[in-house]
């Protein structure tokens, strides 16, 4: 069995340059000099984040091999990968795709370039970034000669990689061939992958990033789990299920706090670009973290709560909490629980003798929200505390610590009958939070849940996020 991949074809680099992408791009990458290691940063283009290109990058002088990367279900090119002979191709594209990979697929690290990709001496170009969206001598030089009405994208979605010193003769030869006929050469190689769609590629440079000594070009289509060299059997990467990357990205200490994604979703693009959700509040609105020794709910507690909330009509989202994050989840539901007290429930205390008048200041909006709302449910919950008694909770004694965290030096304001529908109402938020937390973990495939569930089930439920919207620790996390 070969241990070596097999080599496609070869071509050299004389200039220390080398143009790419498709024909009009090696043709403007061309008359250009030489451009080194890339600085270029995403920018808004539109509606699309792109990065500007000259289309040539500095390149080892020397001998190029070309390899090209087949799908193990049906034997087709759907990938192919270009280095210098001093690199080692299996090694060299894993740490490639580590940095930066596709896009659509799980531990891709950045999809974009930042300091990361920089340090690493990875420079990544999309789909939006070449091609013809960038019209530079498109009228020009055009795209060549149409594969056919059976790939009719063939032109825009496959690209050359040649010798700067050769590009615009070879673009010439190029322009007059198909796609998929188009040969390899002393200087340069065309990459035609069958039914591609949209360009991506990676270029890896040596460890100085003096040069490129590397290039990973692929489609949407490319499934880097799913193909292999040519000459091997084993896929560049290694298959992993939903649950079992999961536990390898605890095992490695994986940030599952979510603090990150909620800040990716919640900040705008670029100029002229909305978020996804609702930008964060401003950092004097915020209110918490709270103090370590104000706990609500022991852990007993919010584990009962979790069980009580798991719905029996969809037990395959019954989940439980991640372990090595527990300690940390029921840290975050106990600066919530904190939150809601001192935003929602302190600022009625001592104004209201009668629990259903109290319950009317703090939920005005339970007639108009319907029997489903969310201010309905509470509402209820807060008038009827021992209605629904929850399995395993100890009530009693998470009353006693809301009275003691409301009124520390005047017990006597607040009721035992308004901290018992005070416990209830955090208990039910505490439930509903967990169950979608358990949907969420469920839409990713995995059988616990971890703090960015949490985060993230607030942020996009229009009721949560209304209510914990000014939570510090929903947003910055309990440091």
């Amino acid at each position: 069995m070969p241990s070596d991949p097999k080599v496609y074809s070869t071509f050299t680099v004389a200039s220390g340059c080398i143009c790419f992408g498709a024909l009009h791009n090696i043709w403007s990458g061309s008359t250009v000099p030489t451009q080194n290691f890339p600085s270029a940063r995403p920018q808004t283009n539109g509606t699309v984040i792109i990065h500007e290109l000259e289309y040539n990058i500095v390149a080892k002088n020397g001998t190029w091999n070309v390899y090209r990367l087949v799908d193990n279900r049906n034997n087709n090119v759907s990938a192919w990968y270009v280095s210098h002979s001093c690199v080692e191709p299996v090694q060299d594209i894993r740490r490639i795709l580590r940095v930066s990979g596709s896009p659509y697929e799980e531990d891709g690290g950045s999809p974009m370039n930042n300091d990361d990709t920089q340090r690493e001496g990875v420079f990544a170009i999309n789909r939006y970034d070449w091609g013809y969206y960038d019209r530079r001598y498109l009228d020009e030089i055009g795209e060549g000669v149409e594969e056919g009405a059976n790939d009719v994208l063939a032109n825009s979605n496959s690209a050359g990689l040649v010798d700067y010193s050769e590009a615009q003769h070879q673009v010439q030869q190029w322009k007059e061939m198909r796609p998929s006929e188009r040969p390899s050469s002393r200087a340069g190689i065309w990459m035609y992958s069958p039914h591609a769609e949209y360009m991506f590629c990676r270029f890896g440079f040596d460890q100085a990033r003096d040069a490129a000594q590397s290039f990973v070009f692929f489609s949407s289509y490319t499934e880097f789990a799913r193909v292999s060299f040519e000459g091997l059997e084993e896929a560049v990467k290694r298959f992993e299920a939903p649950q079992e990357r999961f536990e390898r990205q605890l095992r490695e200490g994986y940030d599952f706090s979510g603090i990150d994604e909620l800040r990716k979703m919640s900040t705008p693009f670029g100029v002229g670009f909305s978020s996804f959700g609702s930008p964060p509040p401003a950092a004097s609105d915020l209110q918490g973290p709270y103090r370590n020794n104000m706990v609500i709910f022991e852990a007993w507690d919010i584990e009962n709560l979790r069980i009580a909330s798991q719905n029996p009509r969809r037990a395959s989202c019954s989940k439980s909490f991640a372990e090595q994050w527990k300690h940390h989840t029921h840290s975050l539901f106990n600066d919530l629980a904190c939150y809601y007290l001192d935003r929602c429930i302190r600022p009625h205390i001592g104004l209201y003798d009668e629990v259903e008048v109290m319950a009317n200041s703090i939920f005005a909006r339970h007639v108009e929200s319907g029997p489903n709302g969310l201010d309905s449910h509470l509402y209820r919950h807060f008038t009827q505390p021992d209605a629904e008694p929850i399995s395993g909770f100890d009530a009693d004694g998470v009353s006693g610590r809301i009275k003691e965290i409301l009124v520390p030096e005047a017990r006597s304001l607040i009721s035992p009958d308004h901290s018992k529908g005070v416990c209830r109402v955090l208990a039910y938020l505490i439930m509903e939070i967990s169950e979608l937390a358990s949907y969420r973990a469920s839409d990713s495939s995995r059988l616990q849940i971890v703090p960015s569930d949490i985060r993230l089930s607030i942020y996009t439920d229009r009721d949560m996020f209304q209510i914990f919207q000014y939570s510090k620790a929903l947003w910055q996390g309990l440091g």
